[in-house]
């Protein structure tokens, strides 16, 4: 069962198409980065699939159904580019506002998991607005997961996170059996969390495979990095 499909789906913001008929299929439990240059429109994609904005054209499927429809958005979870978590409250009172939005049974139980998952209790009674960029991104990241979604949307999951924090989540999602779809424009976060790519440019999929697919855009004395700008030029 299709995940996430995107079916010729296109967006632009004013006059400017940022998306043009972009065609895929994540299947149940696939693991894929969407590589591309800054402003590609790899958030853009993200923000559609998780109903954020709305397609100026085509079809958008989040398992099975409308990413606008409340219960599947309880089913994703979702981490923006630059987070940004209620300034207001306390780390723990971010993690157990979000739990009970998204109908966690035991919202204190999912606070805990969160803490201990992504190294939080001791900046628990924290406001959001006192973290650093780095421990924000962490406090984003529980409360991404915390209500044990079926789907992960991870924007730059591993921006300003420490060494520790980088090897706990990427051991996290190497273990998971759940769909994840991750935008970076780093090939080496892209290799360490997931097992293929689809290379964005031009605002359409220029290319789809697994990581050692990219052989035959160039010799074994080229990087990875060299063999995806092969794709870019050539795509």
């Amino acid at each position: 069962m299709a995940h996430i499909e995107f079916d010729d789906v296109s967006f632009a913001y004013a006059l400017e198409n940022v998306l043009n008929n972009v065609t895929f299929k994540i299947e149940k439990g696939e693991k894929v980065s969407l590589i591309g240059q800054n402003g590609t429109g790899k958030s853009t994609a993200f923000k559609l699939a998780c109903g954020i904005l709305r397609p100026t054209r085509g079809t958008i499927r989040i398992l099975e159904g409308s990413p606008e429809e409340e219960e599947i958005r309880r089913r994703i979870g979702y981490l923006p580019e630059e987070p940004v978590p209620y300034r207001l409250m306390s780390v723990r009172e971010n993690l157990e506002y979000s739990a009970s939005l998204r109908g966690v049974e035991s919202v204190r139980d999912a606070a805990e998991w969160a803490m201990d998952m992504f190294d939080l209790r001791v900046l628990d009674m924290t406001k959001a607005a006192m973290l650093s960029r780095g421990n924000t991104q962490r406090l984003a990241l529980g409360m991404a997961t915390l209500h044990n979604p079926e789907i992960l949307i991870l924007d730059e999951p591993l921006n300003y996170l420490d060494i520790p924090t980088q090897e706990r989540l990427v051991k996290f999602i190497s273990q998971s059996t759940k769909t994840i779809l991750v935008s970076t424009h780093l090939v080496s976060t892209a290799t360490r969390l997931t097992q293929e790519m689809m290379l964005l440019s031009g605002g359409k999929i220029g290319w789809r495979g697994k990581f050692s697919e990219l052989s035959a855009f160039g010799t074994e004395d080229d990087s990875m990095e060299v063999k995806i700008v092969r794709l870019m030029q050539t795509g």
